[in-house]
């Protein structure tokens, strides 16, 4: 009897636990593949297995939720690291690979293993396919004992067993086979191709062909159509076998990868939508372990940071690239795995280059299958936000302390809404605490002035009306002590489509500048009446001067001369009296000279200043006996102009009739030259001086000084004392 053709049974629906204790090896001659399938929770303790994995590795219902796969069996991966396996695996939910096996006696197989993610990543299956077995040492192919085990194995197994002769028919196949295909019935006896779609016959013959030509297993995918219209995708594994009559036989499993496939064609979308919202994502996004350990970044993060796909699996103190920012993820991490609770931040880090950078980010636990709790998160760089918030905060500061440092309230005037915004300093100089002022531009004009409110309101209105952007005003302004105080107010407007919506201004205070321009205007009044007055004084004096003379001199003169010229004529002495005659005319004509002299303005200007000076100086000499010292720069005298030329004589004039009537000076001395890039006038006398303090010098003489010199900017300085002289000390500006 053929040990294959054994009797059909319906799998139970799960997995089943045996209390066969494995031998670590497979039986005799399997020099082929076979499913081993193993479940376990996240924390991968073992929660159930079929019989092919319960035989192979020793497996029993008492290590159910209490021995870990690892604790269990003794498996290495290739070409890669556990730490990398779970990471794909909680990555895409599957991990495909090879895994060597060492069983008790130190002996090694290679399983092709896929590990996958189920039940709403709750639970972990673990599917192992042999790729390589230990043989018997007696080579026997198939004994008794082989046959019941295979029998066994092949018809309780889950995963669809089948068997084929050299000739395409069917010799055995387990009920998850048939299941798994969707057809019905018995289909041992039959062609491949009575019992499988056309396209799927025809590849599995050319498939069996190449294994009995090759004698090497094959792997291969298919899909087929059931007669519901269901398209089923699975692997297929072939190999020979031979049994003891030594007949060749092609078997293998079927294993059902519909579901896989969907989930892998899911998996790999929602990876692909994963990577391209990853990299295109203006966060940085970043995965750890609980212990710190990098399970993925995002490129802005390998661009920020440096951190590669090298980087994967390495410590958070091996990454980061200075001691302060690996304490800070530190910290962060070990808050989140503590607590539970996400955290979010403003973070301030220097990047590779020393820069401080600035960071919100946001810390959170990850859903996770594994022993191991994953802390994700991402972070927005803020840097330039904060800069810029940075210079508004400096801005903010820099206008406060102008506007405590101003005398002026600064308002913002919102004429949309009516509202206004007014500096702490209008608060201080007006007396009004923020209660007391409402917040609208009426309160404003109910304070002013009822004989300056209609004037200021019209103007306001007017000047916005008219799209001006500066309007300014002067009124006067009620505070809360109920007085009224100037105030200078303007401000700068705001438009949008021609209409106004913002006005921006300041007011001061200007009572007391009001009151000094109003003291000043005042003592300009009082100033110019004593310029009037001393006018009308100086034009009397001249008079009297001029009548003087005329009545003193010239007069007595002209009688002398009539006197003489009548006695000549009753006389016989007549050339003589003549002669005197003529003598008092021409000092009468001397005398109405010199007094032209005195009040012709044109005298500087025709003579010159130099020479004006020397005749007052002759003068002084030859009628009153006073001897002048002089000390005359000609380079001052070009730099005046004629009006300033006319000034200084006048003061020269003035000063030398002062020092004739009043000092009783034997001598005194005149000097014009340059100090300090002006004209310098000293006018000296070595007279009786005089007591400035009970004598002030406020005569007419002093006073036409005093005005002449103000009126070109200059200064006048009186230094005298009782019996010490007086000395005249003037300086005044060139005009340019």
């Amino acid at each position: 009897m053929n040990p294959l053709a054994t009797k059909q049974t319906k799998s139970n629906g799960g997995f089943l636990s045996v209390s066969y204790k494995a031998t670590g090896t497979l039986p005799v001659d399997w020099d082929r593949e076979q499913d081993n399938v193993i479940v376990t929770n996240t924390k991968f303790y073992i929660t159930g297995f079929n019989k092919a994995a319960g035989i192979l590795f020793g497996l029993s219902e008492s290590y159910f939720g209490t021995a870990r796969l690892s604790d269990v069996i003794c498996f290495t991966p290739q070409n890669t690291s556990p730490h990398k396996i779970l990471f794909t695996l909680f990555k895409t939910g599957s991990w495909k690979g090879e895994i060597i096996f060492t069983n008790v006696t130190a002996q090694q197989s290679v399983f092709y293993c896929t590990v996958t993610l189920i039940n709403n990543n709750s639970s972990i299956v673990i599917t192992s396919t042999l790729l390589t077995a230990q043989h018997s040492k007696d080579g026997l192919p198939f004994a008794q004992n082989s046959e019941t085990f295979f029998s066994l194995f092949m018809e309780n197994s889950q995963t669809g067993c089948w068997v084929y002769d050299e000739n395409d028919h069917i010799v055995f196949a387990n009920a998850a086979y048939t299941d798994s295909t969707g057809f019905y019935g018995n289909p041992v006896g039959k062609h491949i191709s009575q019992v499988l779609p056309e396209k799927v016959a025809t590849k599995l013959i050319e498939r069996n062909k190449a294994v009995l030509q090759n004698n090497k297993p094959v792997i291969s995918e298919h899909s087929l159509t059931t007669p519901e219209g269901n398209i089923i995708h699975f692997v297929s594994n072939a190999f020979i076998f031979k049994t003891a009559d030594n007949n060749r036989y092609i078997g293998g499993q079927t294993i059902d990868i519909t579901d896989a496939k969907d989930t892998s064609e899911k998996l790999k979308q929602s990876d692909l939508l994963f990577n391209s919202f990853m990299k295109n994502s203006p966060a940085l996004a970043w995965i750890y372990d609980e212990d710190g350990n990098f399970i993925y970044g995002n490129p802005l993060l390998s661009e920020k940071t440096g951190l590669t796909e090298e980087s994967i699996g390495k410590n958070i103190s091996e990454l980061a690239y200075s001691d302060e920012v690996a304490k800070m993820l530190f910290a962060k991490l070990r808050k989140v795995v503590k607590t539970g609770n996400p955290s979010i931040e403003e973070e301030s880090v220097p990047d590779m280059n020393g820069m401080i950078r600035h960071y919100l980010s946001y810390w959170f636990l990850l859903p996770h299958t594994n022993g191991k709790k994953l802390v994700g998160g991402h972070a927005i760089e803020i840097t330039d936000t904060k800069n810029a918030q940075y210079q508004v905060e400096k801005l903010y500061e820099r206008f406060n302390y102008v506007l405590n440092a101003t005398s002026e309230a600064v308002w913002d005037l919102d004429l949309l809404n009516n509202e206004i915004y007014r500096s702490d300093a209008f608060y201080k100089i007006s007396g009004y605490t923020k209660e007391q002022v409402a917040n609208n531009i009426n309160w404003w004009f109910d304070k002013i002035h009822p004989e300056d409110k209609v004037r200021v309101k019209k103007g306001f209105d007017t000047d916005l009306m008219a799209g001006k952007r500066n309007w300014e005003d002067e009124y006067r302004f009620q505070y809360a002590d109920g007085s009224y105080r100037n105030i200078a107010d303007k401000g700068f407007a705001v438009y949008e489509n021609g209409k106004p919506i913002r006005l921006i201004g300041a007011i001061q205070d200007i009572t007391e500048r009001k009151k000094l321009e109003a003291q000043l205007l005042n003592e300009q009044v009082k100033k110019q009446k004593l310029i009037n007055q001393a006018t009308i004084e100086a034009q009397e004096k001249e008079r009297g001067m001029i009548s003087a003379e005329l009545h003193d001199n010239v007069n007595q003169l002209l009688m002398s001369a009539r006197l003489h010229i009548g006695a000549a004529k009753k006389n016989d002495n007549q050339e003589e009296l003549l002669d005197k005659a003529s003598e008092y005319l021409l000092h009468a004509v001397e005398e109405i000279r010199s007094l032209s002299k005195k009040l012709n303005s044109s005298i500087v200007k025709s003579v010159g200043l130099e020479q004006s000076i020397f005749d007052i100086c002759r003068n002084m000499k030859q009628f009153n006996d006073i001897t002048v010292t002089t000390d005359i720069d000609k380079n001052v005298i070009d730099k005046l102009t004629q009006e300033q030329q006319l000034v200084i004589f006048r003061i020269i004039q003035e000063q030398s009739n002062n020092i004739i009537k009043y000092s009783r000076a034997a001598a005194a001395t005149f000097a014009l030259t340059e100090k300090d890039n002006q004209c310098s006038l000293v006018i000296s006398d070595n007279g009786i001086g005089f007591d400035k303090i009970k004598q002030k010098a406020n005569g007419i003489g002093f006073i036409n000084i005093f005005n002449r010199i103000d009126a070109y900017n200059g200064k006048v300085e009186i230094i005298t004392y009782p019996g010490n002289g007086c000395t005249l000390n003037i300086s005044m500006p060139y005009v340019v």
